[in-house]
């Protein structure tokens, strides 16, 4: 019986021995990882991020396990994994650096530079002075790679925010990092995009943006170019709305934006006072800041209307775009309008010069003219009541003309401002057969606002084009 109090005894002096042990080792643990994590808490704060904090919470001499905060709010914050094996340590650097669970936010100052958490990140807008984010070399240590997985990124300017996710892998290459990142965010409400065009205009966007970009950073500076897949994007661009944008841009430098000549887009509908649907833009952005059209082309009513090459500044869009018709239908276009009773066959050609300003858009001067002869009838069973009128009467004389008119010559002159009335005159030279024995007979009608309803019908019907779609699906698939 002693024997056995004896063996228990001894029994709990092991385990209070082995207690004992493990509680000095945690204390010691827990001691190097309080001062890891005050040691790196101090170096952030040296290097330019008067509110970091670091949480150590996993130490040892393969990796380092943090909670890294380096702002008071917690908008710059995340989980860093550190992994540096021994023959790593013994060579001054870590292998790798992974940020999970991470919340980034990026600030885009007036200039175009970047910060994190009030700190520079790169001399992106070239001026002289800014240093990268090791600041006065406290945490200047060598990293071979660097991985952010999916991080909820907000990018800050002074008209707003918007809200993404980034992917991001960079590898050193000597005294060179080089990498790939992914950004995807909703437009809407992207000003971001307006203050990295400048263009102070841009406002109401819709739809989505992704960029995939090629990265280097010497430590000094952050060069980047890419590809930007714009899907249904849509917005008002100072005077001009439009939607239904889709494509992808090749952009060979993104600090400052610069969009390579011969970029094509698919527009569904262009609001320039003239709304235009189904049509395609080839363009080039500058760094000048200009946005230089080749070639912009809508389809409407079975023929086409294409503009002039022009340039124009988003940050100030003022100018004249002259819009070239080419064999417009006249039928289908008087489809659309859906008068009881009103047909008419032959196309119409002309120019519709568009003035821009800064908060209007104008048509001024238009002019579509018949392209040959064709016909124009009306013969309503229910003509309106302007139309009425006693036998041998002016209205009823019109009304007679047009039951089978064959126009020799048509001519339609438009004038107006986007959002209010397009006034349209059109003057038709011909005859009726069955009117006057085929007199010959001018007339002379004035009609308010039909052209915008005509054009902005059909939009159900419309398709992107298969270059721009091919665009966008070898875009998903690749690699940044």
């Amino acid at each position: 019986m002693r024997q056995q109090s004896v063996r228990r005894m001894r029994r709990w002096l092991v385990l209070v021995k082995l207690a004992l042990i493990g509680g000095a080792v945690a204390l010691a643990v827990e001691h190097r990882t309080d001062l890891a994590g005050t040691a790196a808490t101090q170096a952030l704060r040296r290097a330019g991020f008067p509110d970091a904090a670091v949480t150590v919470s996993e130490l040892s001499a393969e990796q380092t396990r943090a909670l890294v905060r380096l702002d008071r709010q917690g908008t710059v914050a995340g989980t860093l994994t550190l992994h540096h094996p021994l023959d790593a340590l013994r060579e001054g650097r870590i292998e790798r650096l992974d940020l999970t669970d991470a919340r980034l936010r990026i600030d885009v100052a007036k200039d175009g530079g970047l910060s994190i958490a009030g700190h520079p990140l790169a001399d992106t807008a070239g001026a002289a002075g800014k240093g990268g984010p090791a600041g006065d070399g406290a945490l200047a240590i060598p990293i071979d790679a660097i991985q952010f997985g999916d991080t909820a990124v907000t990018l800050a300017t002074p008209r707003g925010t918007a809200v993404g996710t980034l992917r991001l892998t960079m590898t050193r290459d000597g005294a060179i990092h080089r990498g790939q990142a992914a950004l995807t965010a909703p437009a809407k409400g992207l000003s971001v995009l307006t203050h990295w065009t400048g263009a102070g205009t841009i406002a109401e966007t819709v739809g989505t943006l992704t960029a995939k970009a090629r990265l280097t950073w010497d430590g000094t500076a952050l060069k980047a170019q890419g590809d930007l897949l714009l899907a249904d994007l849509a917005g008002r661009f100072g005077p001009v709305s439009a939607s239904g944008i889709n494509g992808v841009l090749s952009l060979p430098s993104l600090f400052p934006p610069v969009v390579a000549p011969g970029q094509t887009l698919a527009v569904k509908l262009l609001d320039v006072g003239l709304p235009l649907t189904d049509g395609t833009l080839r363009f080039g952005y500058g760094t000048k800041g200009r946005l230089n059209v080749e070639h912009a082309e809508w389809h409407w009513a079975g023929g086409v209307l294409r503009a002039d090459p022009f340039a124009i500044d988003p940050a100030a869009p003022r100018g004249t775009v002259t819009l070239r018709a080419e064999r417009v239908h006249l039928g289908p276009m008087l489809e659309m309008v859906a008068v009881d009773g009103l047909e008419a066959s032959g196309t119409v050609s002309g120019s519709l010069p568009v003035r821009i300003e800064a908060d209007s858009v104008h048509l001024d001067n238009g002019l579509l003219e018949a392209d040959a002869p064709g016909t124009l009838r009306y013969d309503p069973e229910n003509p309106p009541g302007f139309l009425k009128g006693e036998e041998g009467s002016p209205t009823a004389l019109l009304m007679g003309a047009l039951t089978d008119f064959r126009y020799d010559t048509l001519s339609a002159t438009m004038e107006g401002q986007a959002g209010g009335e397009l006034a349209v005159g059109i003057a038709i030279r011909g005859s009726n057969p069955a009117f006057y024995d085929g007199y010959p007979v001018a007339l002379n009608l004035k009609v308010s606002g039909a052209l915008d309803r005509i054009l902005r019908q059909s939009l159900d019907t419309y398709r992107i084009p298969e270059t721009v779609r091919d665009r966008m699906t070898e875009f998903q698939r690749k690699n940044p």
